[in-house]
């Protein structure tokens, strides 16, 4: 049997001929995502680490939750996130008025692409799996790690395989997401733990409605 994309993934990225799902590896990171919340607090740990980012230009930093601040706290962290940027020279920063939605930035601004394997501090991090990538969130000390040495070690994730079945009928009213929501009826809310999900489907007759088949791999 052939390799997942999520195995090609954290093979290509950990140096490694082939990984298999359970395997722990190290592997160099694409792209890194934080925002407004934990930008500033990962930036403090980073201090203790040596205080230099890997790689400038692969750091996306956004104010992203907290626009506008809520209260004197969230500020601070605004102003925590602006002077990370300054100190390290962070060549892709969108401020207030240039901002959006930090997980569709990475798409729309065409700083993702498909193989890439990207990392955020946010548990959205995931839609650019979207585009073909590895996306995943991770935690604030984790992107520390990440800031300074440009790599992190990671489980290979074991794949479920969605075939959809049909077409979505050229009138109505069933789109991309109730196929999502369909979907997660069926495994539950926590049935990808830990897991990558990939989709394939065929495309032969219009349906009314959705025949989702379902298995892990």
């Amino acid at each position: 049997m052939g390799y997942t994309i999520s195995e090609k993934i954290l093979a290509r990225a950990s140096g490694e001929k082939h990984v298999t799902s359970g395997q722990k590896v190290t592997a160099k990171i694409d792209l890194a995502l934080t925002h407004d919340v934990l930008c500033g607090p990962a930036a403090e740990i980073l201090e203790q680490l040596g205080g230099k980012v890997w790689d400038p230009s692969r750091i996306i930093v956004t104010p992203d939750h907290f626009v506008p601040s809520k209260d004197i706290a969230t500020a601070k962290l605004c102003l925590a996130m602006e002077e990370f940027v300054k100190e390290q020279k962070i060549e892709n920063y969108y401020p207030i008025g240039q901002h959006g939605i930090c997980h569709i930035m990475l798409s729309q601004e065409g700083h993702v692409v498909p193989g890439d394997l990207v990392v955020g501090t946010d548990s959205h991090t995931c839609t650019s799996g979207a585009v073909g990538a590895f996306a995943v969130g991770i935690g604030t000390t984790e992107m520390a790690v990440v800031f300074a040495a440009g790599e992190l070690w990671f489980r290979v994730p074991e794949t479920m395989y969605f075939n959809i079945l049909g077409r979505l009928p050229e009138h109505g009213y069933i789109s991309g997401k109730d196929i999502i929501l369909t979907i997660i009826g069926e495994i539950g809310v926590e049935g990808a733990t830990y897991r990558t999900m990939e989709f394939d489907g065929t495309h032969y007759e219009p349906c009314h409605s959705m025949n989702v088949l379902l298995y892990a791999i």
